[in-house]
């Protein structure tokens, strides 16, 4: 794991050996370990590594990492886990004199110059990497890619003198002195939606976002280009019939594989803990896997028994006898934390886990262990949510089935009934009625904020927020990313698998969104960002994409049955965890946000950032709505910590970032 940087001009020289360091050393966090830079001859290209050492921990691995000639020279972030066999596969083909034992650095170079960069495919792994390739020196290129599931971040934009500059953070970017903080008034519509940015936007103007399984080349005219190199498009037609056994013990196989491949490192390992059923199914077999106890961590709140999990964490650790660490934080520590955080993110990530993530990744580091696997993937893949049934079920009513007539979509016979005979509507019913009415989707993804009547109180200028995005990608902005329209960046993601597959299709829409844009952009940016910040690498065994492809092609049923999400992943956990542990309620891992906004301290700077931000002043929200809703919030009311939080990340990140103030909070 390390942060990568570096510029591109093959019409002039690009930027000075002290400019790039200052935009690697933006990023020390990434890379504690060691610090390398390399300069082509002709000055057309420079790369910058920060390197944090897991596998191969000798000089010989130092980063940018370069061929015999410097015609091909590599900055890599990342691991990529079947590096051996990859390594006996190219030596079968092409006698490479190898500089080291066992680097996957020095595989992904010797890849790209046996396969080109089509070596993509044959990696499992999490990676986010820059290639220069001067192999024709009259015509040089960078390659840039990023892994099927996004697992790692990576970033660039384009100066006006022609510049193409890349980082793992977007904090690098800003260490150019062509590159400035403004902030894009459309993708900041999008992240109200959303929590997050939807690829290639990010909050910043004029600086994007690769979207995962993307690659991207820059060609000798300085023109780039980009392409989807790998999907996971569900359809009816690819899902394979399994038998409720077969399907359990393809499970089984499949996340011991994802699991071992995972400990390939050479520095000390351990897991994250919550005590759900993701991470101590996770530890269950990597006990199995290893002869040494596992090492675990887990988190809890002061003052709130009722919601920490350390109970079950307990019990996972005491079964499996793994070396296991805890600790708890407060209220305070989260409102001191808040300014750091939120130059942590680059751009905000409203999901409240980031918090004790990061407490979490700061006690990992304090053990002495570096790298964790983590469980992000596996409720996303396995409809584990609650309202993977809850819109399963809406997705099925049939409001008044007495009435005669063809067999219509359930929606359109939901806003077909007279009002007569429709029960009573809640807030959600009305806005599904809308929804069908303008033909949208019912699922928008599982951390939709701002939507419906609420949304339109909270921004009820959409002129603030209209912007002309120019993308110097050609074709990789879609049409839908530039508006004030968030259903539309979700028909654009749905447009591919319409009318292909099973019904309710919506089972098999969720996990496709999620994959396409809470997965990549939210829940794997926030372990990356919060674990970097600590120097820790975070793996994900549920996102290998052997498991991925499984998933896909799993029929719904095995999935959700009789209200209960990840159907086949609990059967595959009975052997190893308590019956009780697999089956309770859903608790979720995150910070108890509703009563934090209940302390009149904390309410009190939440509402004095708000009314001095310039976003306020500038039209972006309505003052008195946010007001009522925190008084609402700090009152014997409740329900909106989200919204609250959401709109609290946003000011404050805009504060920081483009208003330049260090006292934020």
């Amino acid at each position: 794991m390390c942060g990568i940087t570096g510029a591109f001009n093959p019409q002039a020289k690009v930027c000075d050996d002290r400019t790039l360091v200052n935009m690697r050393d933006r990023m020390l966090h990434r890379g504690p370990d060691g610090a390398g830079i390399w300069r082509e001859r002709q000055e057309r290209c420079v790369l910058g590594h920060r390197r944090l050492s897991i596998i191969d921990l000798s000089t010989a691995a130092t980063q940018p990492m370069a061929n015999e000639d410097a015609s091909v020279v590599l900055s890599f972030n990342g691991e990529i886990y079947n590096h051996a066999e990859l390594r006996r596969e190219i030596s079968k083909i092409r006698s490479f004199a190898w500089r080291t034992d066992h680097s996957d650095t020095e595989v992904l170079l010797r890849a790209y110059e046996l396969w080109g960069i089509d070596c993509v495919n044959r990696f499992h792994g999490m990676f986010a990497f820059a290639i220069y390739d001067a192999r024709n020196p009259n015509a040089p290129i960078l390659h840039l890619a990023r892994d099927r599931a996004g697992k790692k971040p990576l970033y660039f934009t384009r100066t006006q003198a022609g510049e193409w500059l890349f980082a793992s953070e977007i904090r690098a970017l800003f260490g150019h002195p062509a590159v400035s903080p403004q902030m894009e008034p459309a993708a900041f519509w999008h992240y109200l939606t959303f929590i997050v940015t939807p690829a290639p936007l990010t909050l910043f103007k004029g600086i994007f976002k690769l979207p995962a399984g993307h690659v991207m080349t820059v060609d000798a005219r300085g023109e780039a280009s980009a392409r989807k190199y790998w999907d996971c498009i569900p359809s009816a037609a690819d899902i394979r019939e399994r038998t409720d056994e077969q399907a359990v013990s393809e499970m089984t196989a499949l996340m011991r594989q994802a699991i071992e491949r995972r400990m390939v490192s050479d520095v000390p390992f351990g897991v994250l803990l919550s005590g759900g059923v993701d991470s101590s199914l996770n530890v269950a077999l990597m006990s199995e896997l290893r002869d040494a106890p596992v090492t675990t961590f887990s988190i809890g709140y002061e003052g709130e028994d009722d919601t920490n999990e350390f109970k079950y964490a307990r019990r996972v650790a005491e079964r499996y006898r793994t070396e296991h660490h805890e600790m708890t934080i407060n209220h305070r520590d989260a409102q001191d934390f808040l300014p750091e955080l939120v130059r942590l993110q680059d751009e905000p990530i409203a999901d409240n886990v980031c918090i004790p993530l990061y407490f979490l990744s700061k006690l990992v580091r304090e053990s002495g262990t570096t790298v964790v696997q983590v469980g992000e993937g596996a409720d996303e893949n396995f409809l584990g949510y609650w309202w993977c049934d809850h819109y399963r079920d809406k997705a099925m009513t049939v409001y008044n089935p007495a009435l005669p007539g063809p067999r219509l979509p359930w929606w359109r016979r939901f806003v077909s009934q007279p009002r007569t005979l429709l029960p009573a509507l809640t807030a959600e019913d009305n806005e599904i009625q809308k929804r069908a009415r303008s033909g949208q989707e019912l699922f928008w993804g599982g951390a939709v904020c701002g939507w419906g009547g609420m949304r339109d109180q909270l921004t009820p200028d959409h002129s603030s927020f209209a912007s002309q995005i120019d993308c110097p990608v050609k074709g990789l902005l879609p049409d839908s990313h530039h508006g004030t329209d968030s259903n539309a960046v979700v028909a654009h993601y749905l447009s591919s698998i319409r009318g292909k597959l099973l019904e309710p299709d919506v089972l098999q829409k969720i996990p496709y969104l999620e994959m396409k844009l809470r997965l990549p952009e939210h829940l794997l940016m926030r372990v990356d960002k919060l674990t970097m910040a600590h120097s820790i690498e975070a793996r994900t065994p549920f996102l290998d994409h052997d498991i991925i492809e499984f998933a896909r092609t799993l029929h719904p049923r095995h999935k959700l049955r009789d209200g209960v999400g990840k159907h086949v992943l609990k059967k595959a956990a009975e052997p190893y965890l308590d019956h009780d542990m697999i089956y309770r309620k859903k608790q979720g891992f995150g910070a108890p946000m509703e009563a934090w906004f209940k302390q009149e301290d904390f309410g009190r700077r939440c509402l004095a950032a708000f009314e001095r931000s310039r976003l306020v002043r500038e039209g972006f929200f309505d003052n008195d709505y946010f007001r009522d809703m925190l008084k609402h919030q700090m009152g014997t009311g409740g329900g909106y910590s989200f919204h609250l939080w959401t709109v609290l990340n946003a000011v404050l990140w805009h504060e920081s970032w483009i208003e330049g103030r260090t006292d934020c909070f």
